[in-house]
């Protein structure tokens, strides 16, 4: 896998000048969507991002190795029980999703003779993390805690962004209706889709994920974000099947003629979808050719018999993800997300990082 880092420069910068008043934070758990969080993180923080989104303790830890002290790190799930002190030695600022993680959080900081800053998260409309908007209000009345807690972002989640229907609209009123609670923290609503929802959605900080690494989160003519992600292998053999035999497992695809098949080193081992076998295709020196039979752990097949022999000996770079083929199209054809195809990318697709992929790919 090859990872554009100009491209997540571009893309970063896109996202900025569509927030211009709005610092624009990078959300990478997953290991950054499954492109290598602890090298693009600190790429991002000599871009000058200095807020980073990840899920737990464990994914904060690794970017707190590789940030500047100064780089706010946010765990959205909270500190999990027993996880307080581990968020407290690294550095690492918990969003607080309810009462009971609250509680926890405020034990710990009596614990410790210190107020420890923490994020405070609402749930609007989504109906997955966060306090209800009702418990919320009533442990701000009732100063349950929160006057001893310094309260750094105050957050929501937007549930469908990319629509700005009425229920976008509901989420935002009730955000800003809840945001005079913390006076002294960062208000964030926007994810990557919500930075098109309109700037009144932008508050203080944004959270951009997909859009930095180029995944598409509109369909407004002006934000085309730079591909990022470019997925290649080899060819392993070649051979020819004859009329009527079978390829692959289960005997799946039968040859209607003689035909010449390639054997590349992928597999669903690696994340290529196995629902491609049998419809998906790729790119060999810019031709189309179709996956032929099942995808296997390790192996795809694929008819070569239109491409010249002299293209397709051991060893022939076979390109999955590329400018022909963009992550996009590879997981619509899979019924996947752009993100869901990424992350599923396993150790083995070993991940090179460059300055300009186009440049490199001109040297096969």
């Amino acid at each position: 896998m090859i990872v554009d880092l100009s491209a997540i420069e571009a893309n970063y910068r896109k996202c900025q000048g569509l927030a211009p008043r709005s610092a624009c934070g990078a959300v990478l758990k997953a290991d950054a969507y499954g492109l290598g969080a602890t090298r693009i993180a600190p790429f991002l923080a000599s871009l000058g991002c200095a807020h980073f989104f990840v899920a737990d303790v464990e994914e904060g830890v690794a970017l707190r190795d590789v940030l500047p002290s100064s780089a706010r790190i946010y765990m959205l799930y909270g500190a999990l029980p027993g996880m307080e002190l581990a968020a407290e030695q690294h550095n690492l600022l918990p969003i607080l999703n309810s009462r009971e993680q609250l509680e926890a959080w405020l034990r710990h900081c009596r614990l410790r003779n210190r107020a420890l800053p923490a994020g405070i998260h609402v749930d609007t409309g989504l109906s997955r993390l966060g306090f209800s908007i009702d418990e919320l209000r009533a442990i701000a009345e009732n100063r349950s805690g929160l006057s001893e807690l310094p309260v750094v972002l105050f957050m929501s989640q937007l549930a469908c962004a990319e629509w700005r229907d009425e229920i976008c609209l509901q989420q935002l009123n009730r955000f800003r209706r809840l945001s005079h609670l913390f006076p002294n923290a960062h208000l964030s609503l926007s994810n990557s889709a919500g930075l098109f929802a309109g700037r009144e959605f932008h508050f203080d900080l944004v959270r951009s994920g997909g859009g930095i690494f180029g995944f598409s989160t509109s369909e407004d003519p002006d934000f085309k974000p730079m591909q990022v992600v470019h997925l290649r292998t080899q060819i392993i053999q070649c051979r020819k099947v004859e009329h009527g035999e079978a390829i692959g497992y289960f005997r799946s695809y039968t040859v209607k003629k003689r035909m010449r098949v390639a054997t590349a080193a992928i597999g669903y081992a690696d994340g290529f979808p196995r629902t491609l076998g049998n419809r998906g295709h790729v790119f060999i020196y810019g031709r189309r050719a179709p996956i032929v039979g099942f995808v296997s752990m390790d192996l795809i097949t694929i008819d070569v018999t239109d491409l010249p022999e002299s293209w397709t000996p051991p060893g022939t770079v076979v390109d999955l993800i590329c400018p022909e083929q963009t992550v996009g199209d590879m997981a619509s054809a899979a019924k996947m997300l752009s993100d869901e195809l990424t992350t599923a990318m396993g150790r083995r697709c070993r991940r090179l990082y460059v300055s300009s992929a186009r440049d490199d790919m001109r040297h096969r």
